[in-house]
């Protein structure tokens, strides 16, 4: 039986920054296109074809990157890639969201149980139902919070596990999910040192530059609601934002994210 592969963080993030720093002019090419290709339906407004403008350019940007990591042609079978890529995508979100409905419903049942009795009592009147909610979740946030902490960490743990997911499926030319969970195995706490090292500081800079974007041209960030008005108030602005913001998404985090785990995969496969 042969020895299991050990990773060596340095070495896979060094293996990413050289592919970004090689590849700089291509990686800036794929992002521009990425946000310019949005921002043509944004010309528009913010509607749902704009929506689906934005998956398709962030997910056709991706997986371009995350081929040429791998060594191959980076627009080759390019539709085939980025739609065996959205499945898997698709089939993950899922299961993220199975979890998150899971751990939002057993918070809820921690926070309202003390209130058991005020419940009963209201019966089937929404009104106070919902004023005991609203109170238990005024008096609690504590308990909120911490379920918010948990399900980052969760968030992250399995990420990892499916950290994989995307190069391997672009290589073997079909959704591969669970071959990700197979192959991170004995390796889970250096891959995940590695998208710290790596993908944590380039995180921070981006939404820094991001946040620094929104101020400049007046765009309220954290609140969706906020920014939907502003967008209707104000498209040239948000259309500016949001391109700009794509674009150094792509740019400084995205391609990290897209080398290192073609890089780990590459050692590991």
């Amino acid at each position: 039986m042969a020895d299991p592969i050990i990773l060596s963080i340095r070495d896979t993030v060094g293996a990413a920054l050289r592919f970004v720093r090689e590849n700089v002019r291509f990686v800036v090419s794929v992002a521009a296109l990425a946000a310019l290709g949005q921002a043509v339906l944004l010309a528009l407004g913010p509607n749902l074809a704009w929506m689906a403008a934005v998956l398709i350019a962030v997910l056709g940007a991706h997986t371009v990157l995350t081929t040429a990591a791998l060594g191959g042609a980076p627009t080759e079978g390019l539709a085939a890639n980025a739609g065996r890529v959205g499945a898997a995508m698709l089939l993950i979100g899922v299961f993220f969201a199975i979890i998150f409905i899971m751990l939002m419903f057993t918070t809820m049942s921690f926070i309202i149980a003390p209130y058991q009795g005020e419940v009963q009592a209201a019966g089937e009147n929404q009104a106070a139902l919902q004023a005991i909610v609203e109170r238990a979740l005024a008096e609690q946030q504590h308990i909120m919070a911490y379920a918010m902490f948990a399900g980052a960490a969760l968030a992250f743990l399995i990420s990892t596990r499916f950290y994989l997911v995307v190069p391997a499926t672009i290589a073997r030319k079909r959704v591969s999910v669970f071959d990700s969970w197979r192959m991170t195995r004995g390796n889970f706490l250096r891959i995940a040192g590695a998208r710290l090292l790596l993908l944590g500081p380039a995180f921070i800079f981006a939404s820094a530059l991001q946040s620094l974007l929104a101020t400049a041209v007046g765009a309220p960030t954290g609140d969706p609601i906020q920014m939907l008005n502003y967008a209707q108030a104000n498209l040239f602005g948000f259309a500016i934002f949001y391109t700009i913001s794509i674009f150094l998404q792509i740019v400084i985090y995205s391609v990290l994210e897209a080398a290192l785990s073609a890089k780990i995969y590459q050692r590991l496969s």
